[in-house]
C-alpha cells in the first residue's frame, strides 16, 4: 500500500518535499523525483511528534541528514511493520504514546465538561449565594420605589384603624418569618381580583377581591405567608440575576456582588411584572406552609385559598389576570395536590383561634370600599 508523506531534508531548497511511502517486507522505500531512499525495517526509528502529536516519524541511523513523515494514521495498521520485532516496537511504543496523549486530552476535556456542569448544576445555589450578598437595605429602596409606582396605579384604603387591626392580626405569621431584617407593611388595594404580592424590601399589598372571598383569617395568612416567602427568599434579586449570564452569576459568586449592582438597579423596574418561575412559587408554598405551622396557624387555610383560585382561575382559561398566585407553572392542581400531602402528613397539633372576627373585618372593608 502506498502512503503520502513529506521529506525533510537540507538537501531541499524549501526543506521539504512531498513522497511516496511503500512498506515492503523488508524496509521503508521513499519516492520522490527520480529517487529512491531505503530504510531498513530492522533500524527504523518510528516516532510521533509535531501538534498534537498528529505526526508520524521515521528515521533511520544511517540517513541523519533526512527524516519522513506522515499524517496517515493507517500506517501503524501496515501488516509488514508488525513482521518485524524492532518495527513492531517501535509501532507498540507509538500507539502506548497515543494513548497516554488522548488519555490526557479526554482528561482534560472531561475536567471542562465537569466545570460547566457543575456550575449549571449548582446554578440555582450560585444565584441564591450572589443574591444574599445584596443588601437588604438596598431592596428596600428600590421595594420603597417601586411601592410608589403602586400607589399610583391602585387606590389604597386609608382607613389606618382597618390597617392596624390587619397587622396586628398577621403578627404571628410575621414572628415566624423570624428575620427582623424584613420591614413588612400591609396595604389593602381597592381592587375586586383575587391578588396579593410582596415587593421587595417587604412591602404586601393585598387586593380587596382576595379578602372578600376568603372564609377565614387562616386563608387569608395562606396566602400572607406565600408572599412573605418571596420576600425571605429573596425571590425578586434571585430572579432578575438568574437572567443574566452565567459569567456575570459565576464572577459574582467568586468575587463581589457589587459589580452587578449597576444590572440590578436597571432590571429593578420591571419586578412589579415579574413572573416567577415554577420553582420559586413551589418554594414559596413550601416555605410559606412552614411559616404557617410555626405560628400556629392553620395551614389548611392556603388550600383551601388555593381552590378558591382555582374555581376563579380554571387552568385552561386564557386570561392575562393570572397573577403570581395563580400561575400556570406549576398549575394550581399540582399545587394543592402537594400542599394536600403535607396536610397528610401532620401529626395532632393545636393551632390558635383568632379573637377577632374576620366576618366582622371584612364587612368594615366593606364599608370602606363602598365609600370610595
Amino acid at each position: 500500500m502506498i502512503y503520502q508523506g513529506i521529506a525533510i531534508s537540507n538537501r531541499f531548497p524549501s526543506g521539504r518535499k512531498s513522497v511516496e511511502i511503500e512498506i515492503g517486507l523488508s524496509d521503508l522505500v521513499f519516492k520522490f523525483d527520480e529517487e529512491r531512499i531505503r530504510f531498513s525495517l530492522a533500524q527504523t526509528e518510528i516516532s510521533i511528534g509535531g501538534a498534537s502529536d498528529r505526526l508520524i516519524y521515521f528515521k533511520h541511523p544511517n540517513y541523519p541528514d533526512i527524516s519522513f513523515y506522515t499524517t496517515d494514521k493507517k500506517i501503524l495498521k501496515d501488516p509488514n511493520l508488525h513482521y518485524h520485532d524492532h518495527a513492531k516496537s517501535g509501532v507498540k511504543q507509538v500507539n502506548k504514546k497515543r494513548a497516554i496523549n488522548w488519555t490526557i486530552w479526554l482528561s482534560i476535556i472531561g475536567f471542562f465538561v465537569a466545570v460547566i456542569l457543575c456550575i449549571f448544576i449548582f446554578r440555582k445555589v450560585m444565584v441564591k449565594g450572589v443574591a444574599n450578598q445584596v443588601p437588604q437595605s438596598w431592596e428596600r429602596e428600590i421595594g420603597d420605589k417601586l411601592f410608589l409606582q403602586v400607589k399610583a396605579e391602585y387606590k389604597l384604603i386609608e382607613d389606618s384603624a382597618l390597617i392596624a387591626e390587619l397587622t396586628q392580626t398577621l403578627q404571628p405569621l410575621v414572628n415566624a418569618v423570624g428575620d427582623t431584617s424584613f420591614h413588612f407593611k400591609f396595604y389593602i388595594a381597592n381592587n375586586p381580583t383575587m391578588n396579593a404580592f410582596a415587593m421587595p424590601g417587604g412591602n404586601v399589598v393585598i387586593h380587596s377581591g382576595i379578602i372578600q372571598k376568603a372564609a377565614s383569617w387562616e386563608e387569608l395568612m395562606g396566602v400572607l405567608a406565600h408572599e412573605l416567602s418571596h420576600c425571605t427568599q429573596r425571590h425578586h434579586v434571585r430572579s432578575i440575576i438568574s437572567n443574566l449570564g452565567i459569567y456575570v452569576v459565576l464572577s459574582s459568586f467568586v468575587g463581589d456582588a457589587s459589580a452587578i449592582m449597576g444590572t440590578l438597579a436597571q432590571a429593578s423596574g420591571s419586578l412589579t411584572s415579574l413572573k416567577t418561575s415554577r420553582e420559586y412559587e413551589t418554594e414559596s408554598d413550601e416555605t410559606g406552609w412552614e411559616y404557617l405551622l410555626k405560628a400556629k396557624i392553620n395551614p389548611e387555610g392556603m388550600i383551601g385559598m388555593f381552590k378558591k383560585l382555582q374555581k376563579e382561575y380554571p387552568e385552561d382559561k386564557d386570561t392575562e389576570e393570572l397573577t403570581s398566585l395563580v400561575s400556570s407553572h406549576p398549575a394550581i392542581g399540582e399545587r394543592i395536590e402537594l400542599l394536600s400531602k403535607k396536610k397528610n402528613e401532620l401529626k395532632n397539633q393545636e393551632f390558635i383561634t383568632f379573637k377577632n372576627s374576620f366576618d366582622t373585618f371584612k364587612k368594615r372593608l366593606k364599608t370602606d370600599l363602598d365609600k370610595d
